[in-house]
């Protein structure tokens, strides 16, 4: 999944499952734990409410969306909305805020200047700023900002009402935590890189109220000494020692919200690093289910993701991770739905991965028509089907590659469709489109449910690239090809193995249209068992178009290819400016 959206749904969940309990003792609540999602406890809402906390970070979110950086004036202004007005709120009333907030948010109403709102009293540590820190977090990692760059954009963010250096120190820890899970770190490796790194940029006293988490072991304390209420500095420490004593996303939420006292927000900082670490598939679902406007949440992380990212829209390369994904499952069928690690030691590209790039080499041999891309696209399958014969060809495409005279055999396949994809990125007209890849279709599988499928995901392709939605691309398909599915994979049992190219697309369109990110459609496609490593690489080209894809993902992508194949991929992504 987006991390992303890992993490935000993971702050919402441990914020929303903290809500009814805030102010609990824990003793109470260790002897009666709270383990689902309820309502109606210390906070007169319904189960699934999540509190301040993820309002005032869907609030900078939702600034940062509009305006395209972090503006701390538009921020507070949306402080101010949702103070006064209601907004950002999962029931359209706010009925949790803290007397520091609100503070600052007055004082930001009366035309304070802006340094001038947050409080900055060693009184006003409470962990208001904490809370919605996140997207700081997110945002320094995805653009690679330097630790001065950090430290600064951190405290202006805590600053707006959270003006003490504790606080500002306290996110700032919270910030790298955050970076160092992000960048694949295990918990305990970014514990240890956390305690590394150069805290010149805070006084000596306030790195000294951080002792247990920078100097100590804070893993090694027992839970009697670990408080949780609403001061920044055990708000941190608690957060932290549950996720690393927890070994999944339910232990760590029901953990850190059992602590008592300040639980939503414990919850909510814990759910948001438990999210990055163990992802979003392994959110108990009956949590999911009763979380408050959680599509608007996703779809809220995935617009932030795409205006603070680098998301490329390569789509060769999500074809081939498609491909390598699926390469594990095919012909036995994943039985673990869409939990899995996607590119597995043990995964391989496939012949799918091959005739893409032959694809793109034909394309990239061809003159400026086209008129030639015949000759080229024969030219370079074989080319490549003879360098690369152990991919898992059909027999009769193997045949065709290792013959003197390559002539169509009347196949329906779906070689056609999972190899097609470079066509939608180098033409830009749908009309030239659809002759080029019915071009390249024909040289081996002629028949008309192959020539439809792959002209189909070549459209589709451009389509998402010329930014049409969802709903224009499958009105499309379905006006000038077939009807599309609308299955909702999480509830519904593996497919049957198809390899007629019309159902093989048909599965894979489905599961790009019920994703939200490139992952989650990958996830998708080999959930749906049977030809997996075709119908992921289908959908691989038509969701990487669309979404684009991590840099994470990519860089690992790259390092399943030789040289020669990198080649291909670079020098078509280089002729087509692909970004």
């Amino acid at each position: 999944m987006s991390k992303y959206v890992d993490s935000i749904i993971g702050h919402a969940i441990g914020d929303a499952m903290g809500v009814p309990i805030e102010f609990e003792p824990r003793n109470k609540l260790l002897e009666h734990p709270i383990t689902k999602m309820v309502g109606y406890g210390s906070h007169d809402v319904p189960a699934g409410t999540w509190s301040d906390d993820t309002s005032m970070e869907i609030a900078t979110i939702d600034s940062f969306i509009n305006k395209g950086s972090f503006d701390c004036k538009d921020i507070m202004m949306n402080f101010y909305y949702w103070l006064k007005e209601n907004r950002f709120t999962p029931t359209g009333v706010v009925f949790d805020a803290g007397h520091t907030c609100i503070q600052s948010i007055i004082n930001f109403s009366k035309g304070y200047e802006l340094n001038e709102c947050g409080q900055k009293d060693l009184y006003s540590n409470g962990n208001g700023s904490l809370m919605r820190i996140l997207p700081v977090a997110l945002y320094s990692y995805s653009k690679a900002l330097k630790d001065s760059e950090i430290v600064k954009l951190t405290n202006d963010i805590s600053s707006l009402t959270h003006g003490h250096e504790i606080s500002k120190l306290g996110c700032y820890i919270y910030v790298r935590y955050v970076m160092f899970l992000l960048s694949g770190l295990d918990k305990f490796d970014a514990y240890n890189e956390l305690k590394k790194l150069n805290y010149d940029f805070y006084s000596n006293e306030s790195i000294e109220a951080y002792k247990r988490v920078l100097k100590d072991d804070l893993s090694k304390l027992s839970v009697n000494e670990i408080k949780s209420s609403g001061y920044v500095v055990d708000t941190l420490e608690a957060s932290i020692w549950v996720i690393l004593q927890c070994k999944s996303f339910k232990e760590a939420i029901i953990g850190a919200i059992n602590l008592g006292d300040d639980t939503d927000t414990v919850g909510a900082i814990t759910g948001s690093m438990a999210g990055i670490i163990y992802g979003y598939n392994n959110i108990p679902e009956e949590w999911l289910n009763v979380l408050a406007k959680k599509d608007y949440l996703i779809n809220l992380a995935i617009e932030f993701e795409h205006k603070s990212s680098i998301l490329k829209r390569d789509v060769i390369l999500g074809t081939i991770i498609g491909d390598i994904s699926g390469s594990r499952f095919e012909l036995v069928n994943n039985k673990n739905g869409k939990n899995f690690e996607l590119l597995h030691k043990n995964c391989r590209y496939t012949d799918d991965s091959v005739m893409t790039l032959a694809v793109a080499k034909a394309l990239l041999d061809s003159n400026d028509n086209f008129s030639d891309i015949e000759d080229k696209a024969i030219k370079s399958m074989t080319e490549l089907g003879r360098k690369y014969p152990d991919c898992g060809y059909g027999p009769s495409f193997y045949q065709w590659i290792i013959s003197e005279e390559h002539k169509p055999y009347g196949s329906f396949g779906n070689g056609a469709a999972m190899r097609i994809s470079p066509v939608g990125v180098a033409i830009n007209s749908i009309d030239k489109i659809k002759e080029v890849s019915a071009t390249i279709t024909n040289v081996s599988h002629n028949h008309p449910d192959s020539i439809n499928g792959a002209e189909a995901i070549s459209v589709a392709i451009r389509m998402a690239l010329n930014g049409e939605n969802k709903g224009s691309i499958k009105q499309y398909i379905e006006s000038n090809y077939f009807k599309v599915d609308d299955l909702k994979i999480d509830t519904m049992k593996p497919q049957y193995f198809h390899i007629n190219c019309v159902e093989t697309v048909k599965q894979s369109l489905s599961a790009f249209f019920d994703s939200y990110d490139f992952e989650d459609a990958i996830r998708n496609a080999i959930a749906l068992g049977g030809d997996s490593d075709t119908i992921g690489a289908i959908t691989g080209s038509i969701a990487s178009a669309y979404y684009g894809i991590p840099k994470e993902l990519i860089e690992k992508a790259l390092t399943y290819l030789d040289e020669y194949l990198i080649k291909i991929h670079d020098q078509f992504n280089e002729k087509y400016e692909v970004i």
